[in-house]
């Protein structure tokens, strides 16, 4: 990303109810082991620290990203434990992490089987990873694009890549269940714009409209952690390492 992008989701991310939001969801899918005793947390892609702030609170937080500039202003938020490494090949011993988080990573390498047999390598056995992807291929748009991202995925498809890495699946489900409509009629229509958009769907609201959203996204975690939600635009998994 761009240094002015990251710049702008260091600014928000914080508060942001897409960041809360993701956030609030896999704090309660990952509960037991974050209220356990002081975990290692390995954040993989963690860009401006957003996750990794608020994981640290649970336990010891390593942040991990190839960008040094997002790293810097993640150093700036307060955070210590910082790591310069692409994802792929990461500079820890095996077996060394109770849970490693991976938001929004995996589908922005070419290999994601390899990815994340490395993900897998670093989690200690029974270890947690959590993983959060781009789902619905049919809804691929230049946000993907600007972005990086290599593919969306589907159910079955991040099932075969998690079970052909040789891990456990504990939860795979749908997230941000409130806005895929929208996000669905927005992306339908974008072809139909005059010029194509070259960024990211991403904005920020007034405050009580954010504030709003992060309540609608605590009521979807608490529904997607009991009941699961039927559909997303967003899959959210926890996996094992055997």
């Amino acid at each position: 990303m761009r240094r002015r992008d990251l710049e702008a989701m260091g600014a928000v991310d914080a508060y942001h109810w897409w960041f809360v939001g993701k956030r609030l969801l896999f704090e309660r899918l990952l509960s037991d082991r974050l209220h356990g005793p002081c975990p290692d947390i390995l954040d993989v892609g963690c860009g401006t620290g957003g996750a990794s702030f608020v994981f640290g609170t649970y336990g010891r937080v390593w942040s991990c990203d190839r960008s040094t500039t997002a790293l810097a202003i993640a150093r700036r938020r307060g955070l210590t434990y910082l790591v310069a490494a692409d994802g792929p090949a990461l500079p820890f011993p095996d077996a060394r992490f109770d849970i490693v988080l991976a938001f929004d990573v995996i589908e922005h390498v070419d290999d994601d089987l390899a990815m994340l047999a490395e993900l897998r390598r670093v989690a200690r056995p029974g270890g947690l990873i959590a993983i959060h992807v781009p789902a619905w291929p049919q809804l691929w748009s230049s946000h993907d694009e600007v972005l990086g991202h290599r593919r969306r995925y589907t159910k079955e498809s991040l099932e075969a890549a998690l079970r052909g890495a040789d891990l456990e699946i504990d939860y795979l489900g749908w997230s941000s269940a409130t806005i895929f409509p929208v996000a669905v009629v927005a992306r339908l229509l974008r072809p139909l714009l005059p010029v194509p958009r070259r960024q990211a769907d991403l904005f920020s609201l007034p405050g009580p409209l954010n504030a709003l959203m992060i309540r609608i996204y605590r009521l979807e975690a608490r529904w997607a952690t009991s009941r699961g939600l039927p559909f997303g635009l967003s899959l959210a998994a926890v996996a094992r390492r055997p």
